[in-house]
Order: C-alpha cells, then sequence, then structure tokens
C-alpha cells in the first residue's frame, strides 16, 4: 500500500473516531454529569445510560489517541527536520517585476 494511502487511511480514521468522543464528551459534561451539577436527575439520554456513555468515550477516545501516534510517527520525517522547513529561504522562489 502506498504512503499517501496509508496516511489517508489514518486520517479518516482520526476523524470517524474523533466524533464520537466529541459527541460523547459533550453528552457526559453537559448532560450527564457525575456527581450532581446540571443535569444531575437523568440517568438515561437518548435511552443509552450514562455507564454506556462513558465506555463509547473511553473506547473511541484510545481509539483516536492511537492513531494520532500513528499519524505523528508516519510523519516523524517532516517532525525530525521542522527546523528546515521553518528557516527556509522562500526569497529566491520570486521574481523581481523586471523579470516578467
Amino acid at each position: 500500500m502506498k504512503q499517501i494511502a496509508i496516511n489517508a487511511l489514518v486520517d479518516i480514521g482520526c476523524l470517524i473516531t474523533f466524533i464520537p468522543s466529541v459527541i460523547s464528551g459533550l453528552v457526559l459534561y453537559l448532560v450527564l454529569p457525575s456527581g450532581g451539577g446540571r443535569g444531575s436527575g437523568w440517568e438515561l439520554f437518548l435511552d443509552i445510560p450514562r455507564s454506556q456513555w462513558v465506555v463509547m468515550h473511553d473506547n473511541s477516545s484510545l481509539v483516536f489517541a492511537a492513531l494520532v501516534i500513528v499519524h505523528l510517527l508516519l510523519h516523524w520525517k517532516f517532525f525530525r527536520h521542522i527546523d528546515r522547513y521553518l528557516t527556509r529561504d522562500t526569497t529566491n522562489n520570486t521574481q523581481s517585476e523586471g523579470d516578467q
């Protein structure tokens, strides 16, 4: 499999696992918080108990974190040489107005 295809699959996997992590995190924070607070009387949201929301959040977040680590490893060469990209002289690529 080509490098670009692997990068695309990892990036799509990150997106797919990030969305349920955010949604379940917001539900747990805003609707079903632990220890009282806003919405403390609720035990279910969308007929799903709080414990299941926690499991969904934990699992999707762990898979997302693993995919982010894989993403960083796939781009390790870039991170190793990031100083070259940040200090690259771009003045050589521009033409003066008289050369056009």
